[in-house]
């Protein structure tokens, strides 16, 4: 179904869990080169099975068929470690909603990617999707302990997820100017300039564009240090916005570059006048469709994945949404709520 990748299966499991209802998935990543189950994915299913006493089925790397039928969805700690540099923070989209309709308190500790392609660094989702799920009464805390680059990966991550009765609506439509960009420019097992170089090209970018930038400075060594090198730089904009960029270091990508890239991309949204940036926007598809109420945004591009995610949501919640808007364009999404209770609460 449409993007037809790992984003349906996390989002079918996660509302099979807070919903109750069992969903079997399959062609699961059909299109993909490597089709079926990737070891992140294996990771994040086990992960929702064992919070949730699930009977699930097809859990092995490289099945395209999966069956989950949920239980109690059961605070308490958990340990998940994915085995390589597969993103903690998307499998961190799965649980946490799962996790706010847990009866008590859920505490996890992730070993993984915090800062891998294809997925928000960790400052991204603490600081933009994480902030917008706190406007809906979402009560989560993340830490991370250790970064974790790719190829090892070896992140740990530690969050705190508190259950809620139910989750509020969300609106953010006025669009603003931030006073502030913020930001923070990471390098593990590379020499400190490297960071600072980034954090110097992203600064300098920003203020060609107007923007006043606050962007802080950390270089990992020692106990901190991750067990691969690498970089980063992750912005985000507050004021009532939730819009966030990031530009990963790889090698032979010169530091500046690093910089600049993250900076354009946050300016490049900013100018479209939307309150949220595209991956904040699928994260909010999940939640607005059970939260209490009418939620609406606008989005600075409506991804192929924001689009699965709203017909996802339809098919299986039965939630009132409404697209206004064309694929690759800004565009604004406003969503009724079914009014989803904590059955523990």
């Amino acid at each position: 179904m449409m993007e037809g990748g790992g984003q349906l299966l996390r989002m079918a499991t996660t509302y099979s869990a807070v919903l109750g209802e069992p969903v079997r998935v399959h062609s699961i990543r059909a299109k993909r080169g490597q089709p079926g189950l990737k070891p992140q994915h294996l990771t994040t299913l086990e992960a929702v099975a064992e919070i949730c006493g699930a009977d699930a089925k097809g859990l092995e790397v490289g099945s395209r068929e999966v069956t989950f039928a949920p239980g109690e969805i059961g605070g308490g700690s958990y340990e998940f470690d994915i085995g390589t540099a597969g993103s903690v923070s998307l499998l961190l989209q799965c649980v946490a909603p799962i996790a706010c309709f847990a009866d008590s308190a859920v505490r996890l500790r992730i070993v993984g990617g915090t800062a891998v392609r294809w997925s928000p660094p960790m400052p991204v989702l603490e600081n933009v999707v994480w902030r917008a799920l706190r406007e809906m009464g979402f009560a989560g805390e993340v830490r991370v302990a250790r970064e974790g680059f790719y190829p090892r990966g070896g992140g740990v991550v530690e969050v705190v997820i508190r259950p809620v009765r139910s989750l509020n609506h969300f609106i953010a439509e006025k669009p603003g100017r931030p006073e502030l960009v913020h930001g923070v420019s990471v390098c593990g097992r590379l020499p400190r300039h490297v960071a600072e170089r980034q954090a110097a090209a992203a600064e300098k970018a920003l203020r060609q564009a107007g923007y006043r930038a606050d962007i802080r400075v950390t270089s990992l060594d020692g106990g901190e240090a991750p067990y691969s090198p690498g970089s980063y730089v992750c912005l985000w904009a507050g004021d009532g916005l939730f819009v966030g960029s990031d530009s990963l270091g790889e090698r032979g990508k010169p530091a500046e570059r690093v910089g600049a890239e993250a900076a354009i991309g946050m300016v490049t949204q900013l100018a479209t006048g939307a309150t949220v940036d595209p991956h904040t926007a699928d994260n909010l598809i999940l939640p607005c469709s059970i939260a209490s109420g009418s939620s609406s945004f606008t989005a600075s591009s409506l991804t192929t994945h924001t689009l699965s995610a709203v017909e996802l949501a339809r098919r299986m919640t039965g939630a009132e949404i409404v697209v206004e808007g064309t694929k690759e364009q800004p565009g604004r999404i406003a969503c009724r709520g079914i009014s989803l209770m904590n059955r523990a609460a």
